[in-house]
């Protein structure tokens, strides 16, 4: 019997790339969302599926009615799958949800669906942490209606906020609850910096776990990196933005629209950039500030290279 897989991202890891190219048009993947302007909640495939999964992935508010959601997951999605497709569910928020609501998820996808599958890729926090930082301020949640923070002062939100620094990148935590619910061969993780270096071999062992085709996966994928970055440009307009008081000033009074093309977005929509061709913007982080991300990530990748043997050292990950 086919089960399903979760992929629960994190951001700033290519999870856009695998959801756009190849979740949403491999021939053999039965792909359940996040889909890119899908009308219904969660960027569901649809409304029935967003009921079947919306107590299973964001159970906070969404009591489970066990027997409704075996019907839903035997009867429905293991039928329109058939025997060549992968249920495949994707939503990198999953990753950040909190550690309570994650158990609470695990446990009721086994409920549910009996096996499933979770995949995580991972990627350097002093690298993934900058790129979730210009993605703020890039707005991809709308965040350019908010004031300019900088890096150190966005990252101390995030640690007040999610109750730990480690829990901003944190991935050791979600994995070991996930292997221990699934088992350690049900749990593929998956490495950025392997992304880079080398996107067929990754692509290869996504597929492999996946258990379909690498080949339309790599053709599907080849070229396509579907985050635009914010430029270097545009991150040195936002500061210049908010250097004085009549900047500050003049960025209060703008209008959402204003906002953005105060900062070189050429469409409400912030698809495209005026200065696109750019250089990628990029953040210095201070001395101190690397030393207290490694710190905090040492502990959660000396259990990822242990338990899973992953090459981390390889790309830098501080152990």
């Amino acid at each position: 019997m086919k089960d399903m897989v979760v992929h629960i991202g994190m951001s700033k890891t290519g999870t856009t790339t695998l959801q756009r190219a190849v979740f949403e048009k491999h021939s053999q993947v039965c792909y359940l969302g996040k889909i890119y302007k899908s009308p219904h909640a969660r960027g569901c495939g649809s409304a029935d599926i967003y009921d079947f999964l919306s107590p299973l992935l964001w159970p906070a508010n969404h009591p489970l009615d066990v027997a409704s959601a075996k019907k839903f997951f035997n009867e429905t999605l293991l039928s329109e799958a058939g025997a060549d497709r992968q249920i495949v569910g994707s939503w990198e928020g999953l990753s950040q949800q909190g550690i309570e609501a994650f158990k609470t998820s695990v446990e009721r996808l086994q409920a549910t669906c009996g096996s499933c599958r979770i995949m995580i890729t991972v990627r350097n926090p002093i690298k993934r942490l900058p790129s979730m930082y210009l993605q703020h301020l890039r707005g991809n949640q709308a965040q350019l209606e908010n004031t300019f923070i900088s890096f150190e002062e966005w990252l101390n939100s995030q640690t007040q906020r999610l109750g730990g620094l480690d829990q901003v990148f944190g991935y050791r935590d979600y994995i070991e609850i996930a292997i221990n619910q699934f088992g350690k061969d049900n749990v593929g993780v998956f490495v950025y910096e392997q992304f880079q270096a080398d996107a067929n071999q990754y692509l290869q062992e996504v597929s492999g776990f996946l258990g379909i085709d690498p080949a339309e996966t790599i053709a599907l994928a080849d070229g396509q990196r579907l985050h635009s970055r914010l430029s270097s440009s545009q991150l040195a307009r936002i500061e210049e933005l908010n250097s004085s008081l009549l900047g500050r000033l003049r960025w209060w009074l703008a209008s959402g629209q204003k906002r953005k093309e105060l900062v070189g977005f050429s469409d409400p929509n912030q698809s495209h950039s005026s200065d696109s061709t750019g250089a990628a913007a990029q953040v210095e982080l201070a001395p101190e500030v690397i030393e207290r991300i490694e710190n905090a990530a040492r502990s959660g990748n000396r259990w990822l290279v242990e338990h899973l043997g992953l090459e981390l050292e390889a790309y830098g990950y501080p152990l």
